[in-house]
């Protein structure tokens, strides 16, 4: 099985007419959910192509600030084609729109924008909220990585156990639970739905965060349906379903950091799901993927590792709930609709 870092490898393959560039990739079989590539993995390798694509241009836009993806059919594990091309380049940005495609078939379809992400320490005026700043968003997990041990990961994540793991945050997740202060009734305003958060590292030491892995953390965390407690009717079968992103959007905040004093295979994960609908439990997730000070298990907590953490990126997407049935027809079956 390799490595996330491999598994997002592209490889250039040559140029079209209309100025289109085509990157070729492979789907790894073991990085799936079921048997269907994982959603912010498989959309990974279209940031892995447009950050390759970028650089190899006459354009000094080579940070990826924002991408909208669309899914429109499951992928699948084997070969693809990455096609990009370039639809506008400004002064402070350029955008990109690029397609994964299977056997003919455009699985998702993607609009990037990029930037330049370079610290301005000389800026006149320094316009990012960060501590000791009071409206600074303040890292959402509650525990230092050396503090806390691997929790279980899902089963139906089969890159879970030799590639991954996670450190789940119980006191966020007691926040889900029936009696917690954070339930609503008639007189609350606002609140609801439920949260999830987790320091989340790749295993194998040789595997380096990079920033086409970001969309992969973004996609890796527990459906609302699976946090509903067992009295909620939606929580029936949430945990043997599958649950396809639909649509999915990430902000890139900051690049990911290259100092000693961060993880460079772990960050921190946080998420909140507010709405469920049918039909299809069609649910939203906002995620925040955070720098973590050392690995799970390791390292020391030292006094103002808290304020020193920072939000490398925000997504937010749509998924439904359906039969993990299907997942396993789809993930058999090349370009078919979801």
């Amino acid at each position: 099985m390799a490595p996330l870092f491999q598994a997002l490898e592209v490889a250039f393959h040559s140029k079209v007419q209309d100025g289109s560039s085509i990157y070729r990739c492979q789907l790894d079989s073991h990085w799936t959910v079921g048997i269907i590539p994982q959603g912010g993995y498989a959309l990974g390798t279209l940031v892995e192509a447009s950050i390759q694509h970028q650089a190899a241009s006459k354009f000094t836009h080579t940070d990826p600030i924002h991408v909208t993806a669309h899914f429109l059919r499951a992928t699948n594990a084997g070969t693809g084609e990455v096609r990009i091309k370039l639809v506008k380049t400004g002064r402070t940005f350029t955008n990109l729109h690029a397609q994964l495609v299977q056997n003919g078939t455009v699985k998702i379809t993607a609009h990037l924008v990029f930037g330049d992400l370079s610290p301005q320490p000389s800026a006149p005026i320094q316009r990012t909220l960060v501590p000791p700043s009071p409206y600074a968003r303040r890292l959402p997990l509650h525990f230092h990585p050396s503090q806390v041990t691997p929790t279980e990961v899902r089963h139906a994540f089969t890159y879970g156990k030799s590639q991954t793991q996670w450190s789940v945050d119980q006191m966020i997740i007691a926040r889900n639970e029936l009696d917690s202060s954070m339930r609503t009734n008639s007189e609350t305003v606002g609140s609801g739905g439920t949260e999830w958060g987790a320091w989340c590292e790749l295993k194998t030491e040789g595997d380096k965060l990079r920033t086409s892995a970001i969309p992969f953390f973004a996609d890796n965390f527990m459906n609302l349906p699976v946090l509903l407690p067992n009295s909620e009717p939606a929580r029936i079968g949430a945990v043997q379903s599958w649950f396809p992103t639909i649509t999915m959007s990430i902000e890139f905040k900051t690049r990911i950091p290259s100092s000693a004093e961060f993880s460079d295979r772990t960050v921190g994960l946080y998420s909140e799901s507010r709405f469920l609908h049918d039909p299809h439990a069609r649910h939203n997730s906002r995620v925040e993927v955070w720098t973590a000070p050392s690995c799970i298990g390791q390292g020391n907590v030292e006094e103002g590792w808290r304020d020193r953490q920072y939000c490398i990126a925000v997504a937010d997407q749509m998924a439904l709930m359906l039969p993990m049935d299907l997942n396993l027809k789809e993930g058999n079956r090349d370009g078919t609709k979801l």
